[in-house]
C-alpha cells in the first residue's frame, strides 16, 4: 500500500536523528547536505526493492570506503532505518529542494514509483 502522507514529510520523519545532529546555527547549504544523504540512503533500498536485489546498496557503500567513518556509519544507520522503520514505503525519491521562507528552511520533493510493481489494491481497469 503507498502510504498517504506527503513524500517530503516521510523523509523529514526519516531523517530525523541526522537533521537534529544539525547545530543549530545551520546553513541553508549544511541542511541541504544532510537531506541529500538522507535521500540518497532512502533511494538506495528503495530502488533495490523495486528491482528485488542490493545493487545500489552495495555500490553506496562501496562509493564511502574512503569516506570518514562517522559518515559510513551513518549511511548504514539510515539504510537499515529505511528497511526497518519504512520499509512497506515503495516510493523513491525525485527532484528536491529548500527554499528559505520567512527565514525558515523549506523542504521539498518528488515521489517516484516503480508503476510495473507499485502496490495496488482494488483497482479496476
Amino acid at each position: 500500500m503507498i502510504p498517504n502522507t506527503k513524500i517530503s514529510q516521510t523523509i523529514l520523519e526519516f531523517g530525523k536523528s541526522s537533521i537534529l545532529a544539525l547545530p543549530s546555527d545551520h546553513t541553508k547549504e549544511e541542511f541541504e547536505n544532510v537531506i541529500t544523504i538522507v535521500i540518497t540512503a532512502w533511494n538506495a533500498v528503495v530502488m533495490d526493492g523495486w528491482e528485488s536485489g542490493n545493487r545500489f546498496e552495495a555500490q553506496l557503500l562501496s562509493s564511502l570506503q574512503s569516506a570518514p567513518k562517522v559518515i559510513r556509519v551513518e549511511m548504514k544507520r539510515l539504510i537499515k532505518r529505511k528497511k526497518t522503520k519504512f520499509g512497506s514505503d515503495p516510493r523513491g525519491v525525485g527532484n528536491h529542494w529548500v527554499r528559505v521562507k520567512d527565514g525558515e528552511f523549506v523542504f521539498g520533493c518528488e515521489a517516484r514509483l516503480n508503476v510495473e510493481n507499485a502496490p495496488v489494491t482494488g483497482a479496476t481497469h
